[in-house]
């Protein structure tokens, strides 16, 4: 037999006058029920008014387990079990989960078993029945709720994080409608879908949109009229004059939303390997290199192409005050820097009056720099950076980086540890050993003179081979020389021609005796660096690589 009843709750997923779908609630529909036996036999057939509330049926039914009950849900749409309630010839049956309930007890809330509820069918097969003389079947409540909301805003994250870059690819339908991948930075971009993917955080945002092209102004104020969210984000006027392309919320189920993407993972870092404890290190091995306080370095770098080479002519750079400047010849060998004078301040450089080609190949090409040197007061975690006070030149994103700066201060060469001992022992201690003795060198009033120039990271020891001469050795240098207590001693550094350090002949006294020894250390004008330079995993793709440490500093200018 079938019944029909109405009045009971019921819930669908419509569009709304403004274009969005919302869940709505009702009382007025009607939902089909069908009361038949396991066997699909129709022994039973009853049509009932539209209108009816309850329905007496006169065919008796035999109450057996052979019994089914029916509910023809929409398409799309699912049952929410715990709203399903019934009364068949007064007796009242309810759903909870997957079962079938009678005789509940309201001050415990369990009832006995009399059923299995599929809720995909929305089939109800009773095992039991209550038996009674009469028919009749009354419906109390049941829900219809959408089994996927349709969606056109998204906000999802992937699991597993940091993804690489051009490695999300977003499909929407099956066969998929949409295919896209995002690109190098992120960005999705189709005429149905807008959105962006952080590929450090995995977050990703959708906007779903149908394009409706052509539209003139009349019809564009009927959007306006039409949609009280409608604003001019929903509209371009690229088109022309008096044309217009809208913007209008696109729809999808969740259900047909799939991604593919691929993620990094991290190899824990060998200590042996790496010569450092990676104890405290991040676990994809980055670590933050802006603080808020710290100074940031701007720096642009660009080419000049000469279009001649002639000695004593001078050539303007279409930038001014630049920070570094070298020239090199179409095979990349430098041009020696005494065949040129670089103008910082006006960005130009003139070529030597002897000038000569020599052993390069033309044409020359000028590589300079500019550079603003700054304060970091913000750091944001997107990546931006605020500073402390504007920047002075012009900078374009192809040839511009941001890095953070090292701070060194000062530096000063010097020489510390300075004492005598009797003989020279061969021993590098920074303290004298043995006896003392009665010459010395007065560093009170003849110091010993440095230059930041030539001055190296070492400990010399001056050992006397007479009364009044002597060898230089270096703990590291060897010997690098020999003097004479008569005449100022200064060794030459080899690679700056400069000295190490100048020994004045005033400061010698006397008693000095072969086999004696004036030991110091001296300090060079340097400040220690690691550099760590990390290469991934990868076939080679140069046979050769390169990279140079170059030092930004601050000088006094003589006025």
């Amino acid at each position: 037999m079938a019944a029909w009843a109405t009045g009971v709750l019921y819930r669908r997923t419509v569009k709304t006058a403004d274009g969005y779908y919302k869940t709505q609630t009702t009382g007025v529909e009607s939902i089909n029920v069908i009361f038949a036996k396991e066997s699909g036999s129709q022994d039973f057939k009853y049509s009932a008014p539209v209108d009816a509330v309850s329905e007496a049926i006169t065919t008796q039914l035999n109450r057996t387990s052979e019994y089914c009950l029916f509910i023809d849900k929409d398409q799309g749409m699912g049952l929410a079990e715990e709203t399903i309630s019934l009364r068949i010839n007064n007796q009242r049956y309810f759903v909870s989960g997957a079962s079938v309930y009678t005789s509940m007890d309201t001050s415990t809330g369990s009832g006995i078993a009399s059923g299995i509820f599929d809720s995909s069918a929305g089939r109800m097969s009773f095992t039991s029945m209550i038996a009674n003389s009469g028919n009749q079947v009354q419906w109390e409540s049941v829900s219809q709720v959408v089994d996927s909301m349709p969606q056109a805003f998204v906000v999802f994250k992937i699991p597993t994080v940091p993804i690489r870059p051009l490695s999300f690819q977003l499909l929407i339908g099956s066969p998929a409608v949409i295919n896209v991948t995002a690109d190098q930075n992120g960005n999705i971009t189709h005429n149905q879908v807008k959105g962006t993917v952080n590929y450090e955080n995995g977050t990703v945002k959708l906007y779903f949109t149908e394009q409706i092209q052509s539209v003139n102004e009349v019809q564009l104020q009927a959007y306006f009229d039409k949609y009280s969210w409608f604003s001019e984000a929903n509209y371009s006027s690229a088109e022309g004059a008096g044309l217009y392309t809208v913007f209008l919320p696109s729809w999808f189920s969740a259900d047909e939303i799939k991604y593919n993407a691929v993620s990094f993972s991290y190899i824990p870092l060998d200590p042996e390997v790496l010569g450092i404890s990676a104890t405290r290190l991040p676990s994809d091995g980055q670590v933050p290199i802006f603080r808020v306080g710290d100074i940031a370095v701007i720096s642009a770098s660009k080419d000049f192409s000469m279009v001649d080479h002639v000695a004593g002519k001078t050539y303007q750079l279409p930038d001014s005050r630049i920070s570094w400047c070298e020239l090199i010849d179409s095979k990349g060998m430098k041009v020696p820097f005494d065949m040129y004078v670089v103008d910082y301040d006006y960005g130009k450089f003139t070529l030597s009056g002897d000038f000569a080609v020599n052993a390069l190949t033309p044409p020359f090409t000028a590589q300079y720099r500019y550079q603003d040197m700054l304060l970091i007061s913000d750091v944001q975690i997107n990546g931006q950076l605020t500073f402390a006070k504007q920047i002075t030149h012009n900078y374009s994103t192809e040839n511009t980086i941001v890095g953070s700066a090292l701070v060194i201060d000062d530096m000063q060469a010097r020489y510390t540890n300075k004492f005598v001992q009797q003989t020279w022992s061969s021993v590098w201690a920074d303290e004298g050993s043995g006896g003392g003795i009665s010459a010395n060198y007065n560093d009170a009033i003849y110091p010993i003179a440095m230059t930041n120039q030539g001055a190296i990271q070492e400990r010399f020891a001056i050992v006397f081979t007479s009364g009044t001469t002597f060898k230089c050795v270096g703990e590291y240098s060897g010997e690098v020389g020999t003097g004479s207590t008569s005449i100022d001693f200064f060794p030459l550094n080899p690679i700056t021609n400069a000295p190490y350090f100048t020994i004045k002949k005033e400061g010698w006294g006397s008693g000095w005796a072969n086999g004696n020894v004036m030991r110091f250390n001296t300090i060079a004008s340097n400040f220690p660096i690691w550099a760590i330079r990390t290469v991934k995993q990868s076939e080679p793709t140069e046979l050769t690589d390169q990279f140079q440490i170059m030092l930004r500093g601050d000088i006094d200018r003589v006025v």
